[in-house]
């Protein structure tokens, strides 16, 4: 039986698929790691690790005091 991932990676991949559909626009704020949690229904540090995964891959970027926001496409 395959091992299923992290829940930190399904939501991060989640996330991602909605930035390369579109849904979330670049430059558009995400919801907050708290939001991400609940809509997710994970704890905050899941979510919060699902946050420094999409950094990782380059999708989103922080603005101090302000939130994360999609990164502009490659």
């Amino acid at each position: 039986m395959p091992t299923r991932p992290p829940h930190y990676r399904r939501v991060a991949d989640d996330i991602e698929a909605k930035i390369r559909s579109g849904e979330y626009a670049p430059g558009q704020q995400l919801p907050s790691v708290s939001e991400i949690g609940e809509l997710y229904n994970v704890a905050r540090s899941t979510a919060y690790r699902a946050v420094k995964e999409l950094h990782a891959r380059n999708l989103i970027y922080g603005q101090q005091g302000q939130g994360v926001f999609v990164a502009e496409s490659e």
